[in-house]
């Protein structure tokens, strides 16, 4: 007895093949684990206030909350990332249509003649169906690593933010704390000129020598450089301003032009345990997202490796009994590696995207370590260049005098005015390195970016 083949043998024997050939793929399972210690080795400063988005506002510098205002709506930093998540968004909603039938519709009318025939005209309008069944999921997981991709994007212009607020915030502090050192050379200058008017009059009077009054020439004229010098590295800081809020420079020279003081940052309370640190911290929840569509994408690059199966269907509206319909089946038999490279690639991807998740994890907390280390310090340093300032000051008050009643001489005089200065510039740098570690340790602990502001 003869039988007959089944006409649909064939095509699985050959679908039974692909999907054997792919099993046959061997990967990497990608390691994304990272421990961290249980506690900071740095004590973490502490205040009654929780990190949040208002801390900002709790520096109470009206010109600094103009600047984040105008740099979060012009900053070119921002908007790219703005576009970014635009992108990955019409990505995704691209991604998730591909799981859903498409239907499309055509209409034509032509028109024509032949020879001795009257013209002829002809319209037709037609419907074109086609849906791919997502058998192995390859869609599905296409539209999730699309979807996790966009939140990842969402993310990250979070993050933008935080480090655009960090970095208008840094670059203020500098340009008060540069303005006020500017201040001191200025009365140096001052000084200078006085002390050469002084020392003029007493050489004339013969109770100095030329030697004082070519001195207190030179002592003045380096003044002057100190001061020009101290208002060219202002003029760049309030330029380089201007770059990051995205504004012209007059309207940050007006801004800036109002106030003096550097902002004095008010203490919140950090998190003491790493990871409930790296859950505030935009970068990490980033990197896990882009782990989680990497993972995704190896899912879809997997099921590539097996056959597709499609609907198709036609009908011709204005011949209603012109139609088609039926299944459409795609093997990958040989493509030359071509799927097994892509789901080879695929994992590579998903490693690299595990190991970005690590790095950034340890990264993280060696940022909140260095910031509340130099913060300790910054504070330590504060106090005792105030200290610094008052003693230094009373030494001079003391050489002046004696110098002016011609007890001390004018070098000796110069020495204790330089001390004096140092110690008031080294005051104003350290006012300027406690506040601008409070912003680094804000940046580093999520810059307000918690749990409830992601909602």
């Amino acid at each position: 007895m003869i039988r007959k083949k089944h006409p649909l043998r064939p095509i699985c024997a050959l679908a039974a093949a692909a999907m054997l050939s792919a099993c046959g793929t061997t990967l990497i399972e990608p390691a994304p684990k990272q421990m961290v210690s249980a506690r900071f080795a740095t004590q973490a400063p502490q205040a009654g206030n929780t990190i949040d988005f208002n801390w900002w506002a709790q520096l109470n510098d009206a010109q600094l909350n103009e600047l984040l205002q105008l740099a979060r709506q012009n900053s070119p930093d921002l908007r790219s990332a703005a576009a970014s998540v635009m992108q990955a968004r019409a990505v995704a909603d691209q991604d998730r249509a591909d799981q859903f039938p498409s239907l499309t519709g055509s209409a034509a009318r032509t028109a024509s003649r032949e020879d001795g025939s009257p013209r002829r005209k002809v319209g037709t309008a037609a419907l074109d169906a086609s849906w791919e069944i997502d058998l192995f999921g390859r869609a599905r997981e296409t539209a999730r690593a699309s979807r996790l991709s966009a939140r990842a994007e969402e993310v990250a212009y979070a993050g933008s933010y935080v480090s655009l607020s960090a970095e208008v915030a840094d670059g203020y502090v500098q340009y008060r704390a540069c303005k006020q050192v500017e201040a001191v050379y200025r009365e140096a200058l001052r000084s200078q000129q006085g002390t050469v008017k002084a020392t003029g009059d007493l050489v004339t009077t013969g109770l100095a020598g030329s030697g004082d009054g070519a001195l207190a020439s030179a002592n003045a004229a380096t003044a002057a450089i100190s001061l020009q010098s101290g208002k060219a590295s202002c003029r760049v800081l309030a330029q380089g301003l201007a770059v990051i809020v995205g504004v012209s420079q007059s309207q940050i020279d007006e801004i800036l032009s109002r106030g003096s003081a550097i902002p004095r940052a008010k203490a919140f309370r950090a998190a003491t345990v790493p990871a409930e640190a790296l859950r505030q911290r935009p970068d990490v929840i980033e990197a896990e997202l882009n782990f989680a569509s990497a993972l995704a994408d190896m899912g879809a690059a997997r099921a590539d490796l097996f056959p597709s199966l499609g609907l198709d269907g036609s009908v011709t509206l204005t011949n209603p009994s012109s139609w088609s319909f039926g299944p459409a089946l795609s093997l990958p038999i040989l493509d030359g590696g071509a799927r097994k490279a892509g789901l080879k690639t695929a994992n590579a991807s998903a490693i690299l995207a595990g190991e970005t998740y690590r790095k950034t994890v340890l990264s993280a907390v060696a940022e909140i370590e260095g910031a509340m280390t130099e913060l300790g310090a910054a504070r330590a340093n504060g106090a005792s260049a105030r200290s610094a300032v008052a003693g230094y000051k009373s030494h001079f008050a003391v050489i002046d005098e004696s110098w002016r009643a011609g007890f001390e001489t004018l070098i000796t005089r110069e020495e204790a005015r330089r001390s004096l200065q140092t110690a008031q510039i080294t005051e104003i740098q350290q006012r300027e390195e406690e506040t601008r570690q409070w912003i680094a340790l804000f940046k580093a602990m999520g810059g307000g970016w918690t749990t409830e502001a992601r909602q």
